[in-house]
């Protein structure tokens, strides 16, 4: 359908309207000459379609009565005319109008709540031709202003408002369907029948161009199936609304906004929405929140309570507020509760607690995204121990949280915990961590695999595959055939090569393979693709092509900035030419210690004199002469700092000093042991025993050598009496 309106001259209507008419309108009067006046300017802008825009100042003295009169006017008739009026200046002036629509559109949704359905439809109307002079940015605050109304009729323009404006888009504008799409579901939980269906309705019209996205925002009536049978039924009647409209609007305009560039332009609104919304992720259009401000404050002591029935409360408690949001921020509470979470697997033997924990796990997973990497990371070997539990109930959610924490984090950060499932002692864990495996590559593909984890898996999982459990061989198998899927049959074949040299396996492959193909796909899944973009893996982590190598080797890969490699020092080519010469700094001269002194102690106080005594020991038998007893081999150098045969002098009390030239000690006393066995030795010159220590039963304590450093007390004659 050609446009006729770019083909029509403008014209300046104002000038054209009698000024009879023209001062009934703008000088007031009786609502018949207002009436009057304003369908003779109306009857002028239906004759010329294209108003002038030489010079807008003309429209505003009349834009600021049409203002007063949606404001105060009491009669409908009136009302309705003045609406019309809004309607057609929209419609001839098209985006030029944008400048007007503070004055009008405020008033339009004043007079929304009106209880006359001819008024209603003729502010509909007029409110859709304002619509198409702007852009839904400019609407969304009127219209976001206009859901707080609380008339029920008011609603219900609203939203017959905005199922036909969503029909008229061929393509959604995400900012503004975030933030209408909220309203539009609380709406349809709106006491009033005709204002849920209506929502329902919206919600279907925004279903034809966001398809499965808008699921992001029906979490809080996704228990609803009434509801959601209703929206997808309006979303058929919405496609053909579109259809219709398409088919009724001008070629050239496809939008007023911007006519050229919608010129010529022949897309099918039922077939476009669905290509251009295909990369909308629903969780990127809704914000983060902290679902720890409505879970109650004692859920950790539920958690951790001795009764099941509190610890499955309190689970359950925290499952149902992570299920009510599409997107979850992990706040330091949350992440407190999660960790008990993680212990609950690991050591609560109630499997309904166990299984409750694991579900919650996974929800939050999926809500959270990247930053449940950390928790992934935490949990995933005490899932793999866990899934030894052949109870059904527990199984599942262990898988279902696997799966669900394996697109948060990269495989290589918990390859180490992989490795431990796989060579488990119980084979139900084995089986299951191989058929995990075998899930997590059959979703991806050569370039969002991280082959380097895979090279670190091979060793194990060709071991495995020669268990000596049938299932767990299997499950083996499988976990092959999904590696081959992802990086090709020449790949898998060079990597595992023995497993592909035993016959009987390598002649289930194929068919497994087939059936992963059916099952998820050629190309990697969706997830998969956004976890290789998040942190770089496969071939996506640069967009540059990979250098070729030059010669028989290629060089290895760049080191990341944070790992701390060795670096080769510049040579003098690199060096920046102002550079100077760096010189080896000179050694300092050695400078040797000077050695420790331990010279003799300070002299003492005389307290008396005694004469040295250079005669040697009497023994006590013979009455002759003993010699002196040779230096010990103890250890300690005390002990040999006496010369062979050197004399020791006479024993002195205490506090006693001697004149004389005998040798003083030079270095600390060292107590020597007492000898318990060989020839019984003389009792020691010290006195008697002090209390509390027992002598040896089985004989006399053997006396110290001569060499010893202990100190005798002296006796009357010099010698001792053996007591």
């Amino acid at each position: 359908m050609t446009d006729e309106w770019q083909f029509l001259d403008e014209v300046d209507v104002i000038a054209k309207w009698p000024a009879e008419m023209r001062k009934f309108v703008l000088e007031g009067g009786k609502w018949s000459e207002r009436k009057q006046g304003l369908e003779a300017l109306n009857t002028l802008i239906e004759q010329n379609p294209r108003l002038s825009t030489t010079s807008m100042t003309i429209y505003g003295e009349l834009m600021d009565e049409i203002r007063k009169i949606l404001d105060r006017e009491s009669n409908i008739v009136v009302v309705t005319t003045t609406v019309r009026t809004v309607e057609l200046l929209a419609t001839g002036l098209r985006h030029k109008f944008a400048g007007f629509i503070g004055m009008v559109l405020p008033f339009l949704i004043k007079r929304a709540k009106d209880k006359k359905k001819n008024v209603r439809d003729a502010i509909l109307a007029a409110v859709g031709a304002v619509s198409d002079t702007t852009s839904p940015e400019r609407l969304q605050k009127d219209i976001i202003d206009w859901f707080s109304i609380p008339s029920p009729e008011s609603k219900q323009t609203l939203l017959a408002f905005l199922f036909t404006f969503f029909c008229k888009q061929n393509a959604p504008d995400v900012p503004f369907v975030k933030a209408i799409a909220p309203l539009c579901v609380k709406a349809a939980t709106e006491s009033d029948v005709t204002v849920r269906d209506k929502a329902c309705a919206t919600l279907g019209s925004i279903k034809r161009l966001m398809v499965d996205a808008i699921s992001a925002f029906l979490a809080p009536i996704s228990t609803d199936a009434a509801k959601l049978d209703k929206i997808n039924q309006y979303m058929e009647e919405a496609v053909e609304e579109a259809k219709k409209i398409a088919a009724a609007r001008p070629q050239a305009s496809g939008n007023l906004v911007d006519e050229e560039v919608a010129e010529g332009s022949s897309e099918s609104p039922s077939e476009t929405p669905s290509t251009q919304t295909a990369g909308i992720d629903p969780w990127t259009l809704l914000d983060a929140e902290d679902v720890t401000k409505k879970i109650d404050k004692n859920v950790e002591s539920q958690l951790v309570d001795k009764n099941w029935k509190e610890r499955v409360a309190g689970a359950e408690s925290v499952k149902k507020e992570v299920e009510a949001v599409g997107r979850l921020e992990i706040s330091d509470r949350l992440r407190e509760i999660l960790i008990l979470m993680c212990k609950i697997i690991e050591k609560d033997v109630n499997v309904n607690v166990a299984a409750l924990a694991a579900q919650t796990l996974s929800a939050v997973a999926q809500r959270a995204r990247f930053a449940f990497a950390s928790l992934a990371n935490r949990s995933f070997p005490i899932i793999f121990d866990k899934l030894k539990d052949k109870k059904a109930v527990l199984r599942d959610a262990l898988n279902e949280l696997c799966d669900a924490a394996a697109i948060t984090t990269p495989l290589s950060a918990y390859v180490e915990s992989i490795i431990g499932g796989l060579s488990a002692k119980n084979p139900q864990s084995r089986q299951q961590t191989a058929l995990f495996l075998a899930r997590f590559f059959a979703k991806n593909d050569a370039k969002t695999t991280e082959v380097e984890a895979v090279k670190q898996l091979v060793e194990q999982i060709q071991k495995t595959s020669n268990d000596a459990d049938k299932e767990v061989r299997e499950a083996v198998i499988r976990l092959v055939a999904a590696i081959q899927k992802s990086l090709g049959e020449n790949v898998a074949k060079r990597l595992l090569a023995d497993v592909f040299e035993d016959k009987m396996k390598a002649e289930k492959i194929p068919g497994i393979v087939e059936q992963l193909e059916t099952e998820f796909g050629k190309a990697a899944s969706a997830e998969m693709v956004r976890l290789a973009q998040h942190y770089n893996l496969g071939v996506t982590v640069s967009s540059a092509p990979p250098k070729k190598a030059t010669g028989p080797t290629q060089k290895a890969p760049r080191a990341p900035p944070s790992v701390n490699t060795a670096r080769r020092a510049p040579t003098a080519a690199q060096r920046p030419p102002t550079a100077a010469p760096v010189s080896a700094p000179k050694p300092k001269p050695f400078v040797a210690r000077p050695a420790p002194n331990f010279g003799a102690p300070a002299a003492k106080p005389r307290v008396a004199t005694v004469a040295p005594s250079t005669a040697r020991p009497i023994s006590k038998v013979s009455g002759t002469p003993r010699p002196a007893n040779p230096p010990t081999t103890n250890t300690n150098t005390a002990t040999t700092s006496l010369r062979l045969g050197q004399v020791r002098g006479a024993p002195i009390a205490p506090n006693v000093v001697r004149n004389g030239t005998v040798p003083t000690m030079n270095r600390p006393v060292g107590i020597a042991r007492p000898q318990t066995s060989g020839i019984a030795a003389p009792r020691s010159r010290i006195g008697s025993a002090a209390p509390g220590i027992v002598r040896p039963a089985t004989g006399r304590i053997a006396r110290p050598p001569s060499t010893s450093r202990i100190a005798r007390p002296p006796s009357a004659g010099g010698v001792s009496n053996g007591n």
